[in-house]
């Protein structure tokens, strides 16, 4: 009897199950995708030829021709190899945009920096921004909080000299086989504890810088697992104009350390990804009702309190009653409390910094 493994090939024109044998003895199962996404079968032996495979189903799979049967190939291909490869469009123009999206203060003592590319002019303008907040602050930075969160970029010299900034004894920092750096001594380094935040849209160079802060002690890595891209890249380019963007190398920090599978947070918070970027707009945007359980008791006081509607209002203005004295609102006198921060990430980066600031003085470099 001729072996039967099922191999699953992940294109919608595979529609229908054919089961063909090959001149090795197997059998060739093309099979549809389920709904979730998953598949009928799981190949637990070894695969055949690739180009045996398509050529029994160039010739007798129905309903597909050449050319669909080469998009499936390569669309399967990348799929299973990315994030190591991946297709630039032939129409992907170069836009500018500025490495640093965002520099605020949060509580009045702790800086706030959002990179969102890292490129050759981000390490100055991160200096810049920093020494700005800190000479124009009232009180005394406490604490940094580094946003990487969708930010891209493979400028791996740029990532090693930013996390320079941070350190003053001389350790290497990334090789990225073109070239590499080592930290610098110096003394000006910024030894405020730090918090980075990552998502799995933290691309090449900024998961390489969050990944080599870690690893120097600079500070604690908050968010989810990143994209996995922190290698050195070709493109290549294609007959149709494209180009195809094939990792050829990995990057390494401190002792040789790589990141086949992205960064690993040491606190996980891994909201949805819609949701954060509607945070970058505005942290102390609520995105979901809270529930009335977790309101406070002024705020159910107020919600509960029976109020005069728009025709009692009117009929008491016309029979010339005298409304109640007593106020309506029957709200405590109290201060406005301050906006809360919504955005889950920030606010746990923010929580830890402020206990760091209370127990632990700052690196020493």
């Amino acid at each position: 009897m001729a072996q039967t493994n099922v191999y699953s090939l992940s294109a919608p024109s595979f529609a229908g199950r054919h089961g063909l044998t090959d001149t090795n003895g197997y059998k060739v199962v093309a099979v549809v995708p389920l709904a979730d996404g998953t598949f009928g079968a799981d190949p637990a032996h070894s695969m055949p030829n690739f180009q045996e495979v398509c050529q029994v189903l160039s010739t007798n799979l129905q309903g597909v021709n050449a050319d669909e049967l080469d998009r499936a190939a390569v669309q399967g291909l990348i799929h299973e190899l990315e994030p190591r490869v991946s297709l630039v469009a032939a129409d992907a123009g170069s836009s500018y945009t500025a490495p640093l999206a965002e520099a605020r203060v949060f509580d009045e003592s702790f800086a706030y920096l959002r990179v969102a590319d890292v490129t050759a002019k981000l390490p100055e303008a991160f200096r810049a921004a920093y020494l700005q907040i800190t000479e124009t602050n009232k009180s005394k930075i406490k604490g940094l909080v580094l946003d990487l969160r969708f930010a891209g970029g493979f400028d791996y010299a740029a990532a090693a000299k930013l996390a320079d900034s941070f350190l003053s004894s001389d350790h290497p920092l990334l090789d990225w086989q073109t070239g590499s750096a080592h930290a610098t001594l110096k003394a000006d380094a910024i030894t405020v504890p730090v918090a980075i935040l990552v998502n799995a849209r933290t691309v090449g160079a900024a998961e390489a810088l969050a990944a080599v802060l870690r690893d120097s002690e600079v500070g604690l890595i908050l968010g989810g697992q990143t994209a996995g891209q922190a290698s050195i890249f070709r493109e290549f380019p294609l007959r149709d104009g494209g180009k195809l963007r094939v990792a050829v190398a990995p990057v390494s920090f401190g002792a040789g350390k790589t990141l086949p599978h992205g960064v690993t947070p040491d606190i996980a918070i891994d909201p949805n990804l819609e949701d954060e970027r509607s945070y970058l707009q505005d942290p102390f945007k609520v995105l979901r009702t809270p529930p009335a359980a977790k309101m406070d008791a002024a705020a159910r006081a107020f919600a509960e309190e029976p109020r005069m509607n728009e025709v009692e209002l009117i009929r008491e203005h016309r029979d010339g009653a005298v409304p109640d004295q007593t106020p309506i609102r029957n709200m405590p006198d109290v201060a406005q409390p301050p906006p809360v921060i919504a955005d889950p990430a920030l606010a746990r980066a923010l929580d830890l910094l402020i206990g760091l600031a209370v127990v632990q003085p700052n690196r020493p470099g």
